[in-house]
């Protein structure tokens, strides 16, 4: 296999990576958040000039619907500027190598833990929290069946020998 492709910087796309890396972590801030809500309300029923009741509803509240979007803006925030000017996305039968203009990191298929497929973009994670994008969009028809290919062989289990 030898793919490469020019992609463009997405803003979109680096925030559901972003998302989608983070996903148990904000599930597990959303559980916590959905904890103080019930109760403040409760302490309110109970009691409406208790401000601790308040400012329970409104911790939750912030838990349950702001504290994901605030740490994925974030995290976008606190990307380098090197990765704004676009990437060369080059895939081989050995490595992935992903070029900026001012940068380069390569990544042996090997070390590869998983590869998920989403309508847009092939993840393919090295480790839990290091995915490369790999998106659709900017391949041909030809390179995605070729990719997916590749991937379905990655997973295939080995022959097992005739006794």
């Amino acid at each position: 296999m030898q793919i490469s492709l020019w992609v463009p910087y997405d803003e979109r796309r680096l925030r559901r990576t972003i998302t989608f890396l983070a996903r148990s972590q904000l599930r597990a801030v959303r559980i916590i958040g959905a904890v103080p809500v019930p109760l403040g309300v409760l302490l309110i029923v109970l009691d409406p000039t208790l401000p601790l009741a308040y400012v329970s509803v409104i911790i939750g509240l912030f838990l349950l619907f702001a504290a994901g979007p605030i740490t994925v803006a974030r995290s976008v925030r606190a990307q380098s500027r090197t990765i704004r000017d676009g990437q060369q996305l080059t895939l081989d039968d050995e490595w992935v190598t992903v070029t900026y203009p001012l940068a380069e990191s390569r990544f042996r298929w090997a070390g590869l833990d998983t590869v998920i497929e989403t309508p847009e973009v092939w993840y393919a994670m090295f480790g839990r929290f290091q995915a490369i994008a790999i998106p659709k969009a900017e391949m041909t028809d030809g390179q995605r069946a070729e990719f997916a290919a590749f991937v379905a062989r990655l997973w295939a289990a080995p022959p097992v020998p005739a006794a």
